[in-house]
Formats: C-alpha cells, sequence, structure tokens
C-alpha cells in the first residue's frame, strides 16, 4: 500500500468522497502517524547517528527528526586514554549542571548532559578538543504525502495505518460506534506488530549468539 491507496481507502471504508472529508484525510493520516510513533515501541523508530563536540563550545544540536534522546556516548579514542568502550554521559537537571560546572569557559572532558531547548543539549564540562559522539534515539518517520508515498509504515504496518487512519475520520463524522470498532482494530493490529518484532529481535539474538 501506498499513501495514494491509503487516501483512496479511507474514502471507501467511509463512503465518503465529500470536498470537505476529502481535504481532512491528510490530516487523518498525520495523526496516525503521530499515533503509531508513541504506540510502536520498535527498532524502526530508532536511529543511531554520529555527531561531533567541537572544542570550548558546550553546545550540541540533535537531529531534527529526534523525539526522544536515549543516550549520548563519547566515542573511543578521542583521547590517548579512551581507547576501550564508548563513555556514556549522564543526563541531570539544570540546577545540577549549573553547580557543577558554573564557568562554561572552562574546559575539560564532558561527563553530563542537559536540556538547553528542544532541538539543543549542553554538556558539562566545556569539551577541550573535538570529540566524536553517537546519539541514540527514537525518530518520527519521514511524513507520508503526495511527495512522500510510502515509509516503513505502510510496508510493514498498513492495517494499523489504515486503521488509526478511520478512528479518525470516525470522529471527524461523528459516528462514534465506527469510532469504536476502528479503534478495537487499531489496537489489535499494533499488538500484532509489537509482537512481531519481539519475535524477529528474539530470532536476531539468537543467530548473534550462536555465531561462530
Amino acid at each position: 500500500m501506498d499513501y495514494n491507496t491509503l487516501v483512496q481507502n479511507i474514502k471507501d471504508f467511509m463512503e465518503d468522497d465529500g470536498t470537505e472529508f476529502s481535504a481532512a484525510v491528510p490530516t487523518f493520516i498525520d495523526l496516525t502517524e503521530l499515533r503509531l510513533s508513541r504506540d510502536l515501541k520498535i527498532p524502526a523508530f530508532r536511529r543511531r547517528q554520529t555527531s561531533s563536540l567541537t572544542a570550548n563550545d558546550p553546545f550540541l544540536t540533535m537531529p531534527t527528526d529526534m523525539v526522544s534522546l536515549e543516550n549520548l556516548q563519547l566515542v573511543p579514542g578521542y583521547t590517548s586514554g579512551n581507547t576501550g568502550s564508548h563513555q556514556p554521559l549522564l543526563l541531570r537537571s539544570d540546577e545540577f549542571m549549573m553547580e557543577f560546572w558554573p564557568d562554561r569557559t572552562a574546559t575539560g572532558n564532558p561527563e553530563y548532559y542537559s536540556y538547553f531547548d528542544d532541538l539543543t543539549i549542553y554538556v558539562a564540562p566545556t569539551p577541550a578538543t573535538n570529540i566524536p559522539v553517537e546519539i541514540s534515539y527514537r525518530r518520527r518517520l519521514p511524513a507520508l504525502s503526495a511527495a512522500n508515498l510510502t515509509n516503513w509504515l505502510t510496508d510493514n504496518a498498513s492495517d494499523a495505518l489504515l486503521y488509526g487512519s478511520l478512528m479518525e475520520a470516525s470522529m471527524f463524522n461523528r459516528n462514534a460506534g465506527l469510532n469504536e470498532r476502528y479503534g478495537a482494530m487499531y489496537q489489535a493490529a499494533v499488538q500484532r506488530i509489537t509482537e512481531e518484532q519481539q519475535m524477529r529481535n528474539s530470532i536476531d539474538n539468537f543467530y548473534q549468539k550462536n555465531e561462530g
């Protein structure tokens, strides 16, 4: 299924191709993608990305598709004494950061981080040199649209995507019966997808443990 097919399916299932309803269909899909990004705890919504802390600069901009930061790690080898494993930075409150490192112009090896705004974190101590970092975070998938016809959801969770969109459409049409029906179908589809992903992860872990 792709975006255009999804749009047509929503109209067909709801038996409504009126101008007002048609104009609202993209919103139904947007809201469902947002709902699924919160309801599905699966690898598709996780991403790792490398970046770099800059010498004498405590601030680091996060990826634009980030929903929540899972962990931030310094990459091995940034100093002669750090060649073995990744060094995770620990999340702390603003109050802790101000007390621990009140002078951001002073430098050292970063140990902690805190949120400065939605897309920026700051670290303490301020790095004395450029340091590569690895960012692990939850993201939103590239949104479906007429210009982006497919993503992970259309390929792997088309049932949940459709039922969620029909839930939104039912609310739009003030049809409580259909909303309840499609809500149950949506929840069942989310459960099945979650179980499939858990099974996949278990199989992957089995083969990883038994390689060689």
